[in-house]
């Protein structure tokens, strides 16, 4: 069963104020129809967001919603003949949201509300469940079957299309041979139960499952040992995308700057990754057992530009994800990462010196700005974090002066910092200031 709510708010150990009007007013879960209600038409007093603030609930049209119910009711209320047979099929086994979380995320830059450059921001993610299809939980499906004495059934989607190599899910699932079959005995009234993938329990799951997800600003795309792909495909010469799950079983979905990606383990082959903007990125792998416990391995704030590449495999000593990373986008991994939950200010100045190696710039400047940050490294190993922040913050002013001159265009090879070099290099020392302790 599905008991988990739609809505649920989280806040951190210190209240951000983010979510605490939705806590005051409905708790950390909405687990009644009223609630629900509440929150769909903002009565907890929340403004109506501006058309670009996608992460934000808007909130719904109370004529629009009523109209809804009264089709709703009638759905609802309707009760089969005692002469019709009812048979209710619900896919099983694919990755399907089941809840919205929504939880202060911390974000430095502009608009922010804590310290001179950080504050919280509210954001969403999706929570996942294997009981559906990827679209509807298996609850809904089996909606008629808590009221009446309709028949019930599960399709095992997981292991038809694992031993078919398909990825069929709630769009297409009357095009799976079992369905079919299904179907056509209930016609010619034969006993259905015999049709393969197909039960009257629900399936107990066998396998593991990972739920990766990263956050801006990186694009994610997952091979597995053939070659097939999940992900996001753009076409170079317009804005045209569209989503491609090759993979059996795979799922990709994306949450405001959230991207999540669904896959069994034994699907995993290597994960790529290419950087769409300067800022840094948060990885997380999340593998889900059959018991439904799970372990979390974390990324934590890894420096990107449009440049950067990675490849993100399972390490065969300790089963646990690794990035490859290469900085300069040449082919050449310069760095070999592991999990870590914090932020480490070493591996992060020292891909910012791989960075500053890969700029087009005069030799001279670089062999400066490399000694800028190896004495801020010198500073952290000694413990000696004011110090450090000071370097950074002179390191910061120089760029900023830099930044406040007119651009000059070279047309000569060495070629001078640029502005947007200088942008990017204050970006990553604004970051490190910001989680220098």
């Amino acid at each position: 069963m599905v008991s988990s709510s739609p809505i649920v708010f989280e806040d951190s150990s210190l209240p951000s104020g983010v979510t605490t009007q939705f806590i005051q007013n409905y708790g950390a879960v909405i687990n009644s129809y009223d609630e629900y209600k509440n929150f769909l038409f903002g009565n907890e007093g929340r403004v109506e967001p501006n058309p670009n603030e996608l992460n934000l609930p808007i909130k719904l049209s109370d004529t629009l919603f009523g109209k809804t119910e009264i089709l709703h009711d009638k759905i609802d209320n309707w009760v089969p003949p005692t002469s019709l047979r009812v048979v209710e099929i619900a896919g099983w086994g694919l990755d399907t949201v089941a809840t919205i979380k929504y939880y202060p995320k911390y974000v430095c830059g502009n608009g922010s509300n804590i310290g001179p450059n950080c504050g919280y921001i509210l954001d969403e993610r999706p929570i996942f469940t294997a009981n559906g299809d990827k679209t509807v939980v298996e609850p809904s499906a089996h909606y008629m079957s808590f009221n009446n004495n309709a028949e019930k059934y599960w399709i095992a989607l997981k292991d038809f299309n694992n031993e078919n190599n398909l990825n069929i899910s709630h769009k297409d699932i009357f095009e799976a041979t079992p369905v079919i079959n299904f179907i056509s005995k209930i016609i010619q009234k034969i006993n259905p139960s015999t049709t393969e993938y197909f039960s009257i329990i629900q399936p107990a799951d066998t396998f593991n499952r990972l739920r990766l997800s990263i956050h801006s600003p990186v694009t994610i795309d997952a091979y597995d040992s053939f070659g097939n792909h999940t992900g996001k495909i753009c076409s170079n010469e317009s804005d045209f995308c569209y989503v491609e799950e090759k993979i059996p079983n795979s799922s990709y979905l994306e949450f405001g700057e959230g991207k999540y990606l669904n896959l069994p383990e034994e699907q995993f082959s290597k994960i790529k990754l290419q950087g769409t903007d300067i800022g840094t990125f948060i990885y997380e792998s999340e593998k889900v057992m059959p018991d439904g416990s799970s372990s979390l391995d974390s990324f934590i704030d890894i420096p990107v530009t449009t440049q950067t590449q990675a490849e993100i495999t399972m390490n065969i000593n300790t089963h646990t994800p690794e990035i490859k990373l290469d900085v300069a986008g040449d082919g050449v991994f310069e760095f070999t990462l592991v999990p870590n939950p914090i932020f480490d200010p070493i591996q992060y100045l020292q891909i910012m010196k791989a960075t500053i190696n890969s700029l087009d710039i005069s030799k001279e400047k670089k062999k400066n700005f490399v000694k800028k940050v190896d004495e801020i490294i010198k500073s952290i190993k000694k413990g000696k974090i004011d110090k450090a922040k000071l370097k950074a913050e002179k390191f910061q002013s120089a760029l900023e002066k830099k930044l406040s001159k007119k651009e000059e265009k070279h047309h000569h090879k060495p070629k001078k910092l640029s502005k947007t070099d200088a942008e990017l290099l204050l970006d990553m020392l604004n970051k490190l200031l910001d989680n220098l302790e």
